[in-house]
């Protein structure tokens, strides 16, 4: 193991032992903030944003791109063989939460940072995982002037040019309630009307099947969590579910909610949009960010299905591309873990990137 490996393994380890899950979101007391604000060569800029939201910006120089890595984690959940505060290092691989999505990427910034980068930019940010990017949407009101913007999440050290859009929205349906004998439970049963609406929502959903950028193909819809009803001898009153699709770049998505039908009868149900972001690239036209890409020499990514916050930062108006080490398969579950192979290969990437 070289030297600028162990080094990033140190920062790593640190990394992973402050508990940054979101929820419940405890920045402040997880010790990360101490931690970044102890290193000597770091002057970080930290804008406290409220609720556990920090944007913590380093920079140094006249950088021209600038790399975002979220520092917030999922909660750990049930089936760890470790400690998932506790970084554990096998000959191949470094295990922890947060180790692949994504504290790896910040620990080989760190790293090189602290061999002596510069010209350098890195905005650490603390609520993607929140689902609501309040880091990302404050910062971009700052008007950033960069070249472009390198978003860190595991993508096998590739760049990812293409990916999908986030909808979510919470349909509500209105019923009469009454004794379940009466006949009029047929059309008047809240649960009846969802029901319908969702047989609905899945056939409008696969009209979009041939619609496709790449390997990415129709859209990705998921009816997620639906509640009503009292009992089963009681017309349920009130019913709602939460769904949510993945629209592929330049999807029109009021083409879509008309067709899933969310405001077809208001007087019958209501809709309440959610987390809405756009793919990548925001306007559909790929051209800036495949020119970043060769300008970086990085190897290109087939488009993928997660949703990323440089999506954000490109409907801004910034180029934006995805990369980082690690693979997406291995987060958001026990064990999570990075291979040692795609540190040591994302230290030289980003050296040269900063070069």
């Amino acid at each position: 193991m070289n030297t600028d490996l162990e080094l990033c393994l140190k920062h790593l380890q640190a990394l992973v032992s402050f508990d940054t899950s979101n929820p419940p979101k405890k920045i402040q007391s997880s010790g990360l903030l101490d931690y970044l604000n102890s290193l000597s060569y770091l002057n970080p800029r930290v804008t406290d944003l409220g609720d556990g939201s920090f944007n913590i910006l380093l920079i140094k120089g006249d950088p021209k791109y600038i790399f975002n890595v979220h520092l917030d984690t999922v909660p750990p959940g049930e089936g760890w063989s470790t400690d998932p505060h506790t970084l554990s290092i096998t000959d191949e691989k470094a295990i922890g939460l947060g180790a692949c999505d994504i504290k790896g990427a910040a620990a080989c910034l760190l790293t090189l940072i602290e061999l002596g980068l510069d010209d350098y930019a890195v905005l650490f940010s603390t609520d993607e995982e929140a689902g609501q990017s309040t880091c990302i949407k404050e910062f971009i009101k700052t008007k950033p002037n960069f070249k472009g913007v390198i978003v860190s999440e595991p993508t096998n050290n590739l760049g990812v040019t293409c990916h999908r859009g986030i909808y979510t929205g919470t349909q509500e349906f209105f019923g009469i309630a009454g004794h379940s004998s009466d006949q009029r439970a047929m059309e008047d049963n809240a649960i009846h009307k969802l029901t319908n609406w969702c047989h609905h929502a899945l056939n409008a959903a696969r009209s979009f099947d041939n619609e496709a950028i790449g390997p990415l193909k129709g859209l990705a819809f998921n009816l997620g969590l639906i509640a009503g009803g009292i009992k089963p001898n009681i017309i349920a009153d009130s019913a709602s579910i939460k769904f949510g699709f993945r629209p592929l770049p330049g999807q029109n998505i009021e083409l879509i909610l008309s067709s899933l039908q969310t405001e077809s009868n208001l007087n019958e149900s209501s809709f309440t949009p959610g987390f809405i972001a756009p793919a990548l690239p925001a306007n559909g036209d790929l051209k800036p960010s495949e020119l970043m890409l060769q300008d970086l020499n990085l190897q290109p990514s087939e488009p993928v299905n997660f949703w990323t916050e440089a999506s954000l930062f490109s409907e801004a108006g910034l180029p934006a591309i995805v990369f980082g080490p690690g693979d997406i398969s291995n987060a958001h579950q026990p064990n999570e873990y990075v291979e040692l192979r795609q540190l040591s290969q994302a230290l030289n990437i980003y050296r040269e990137i900063v070069k």
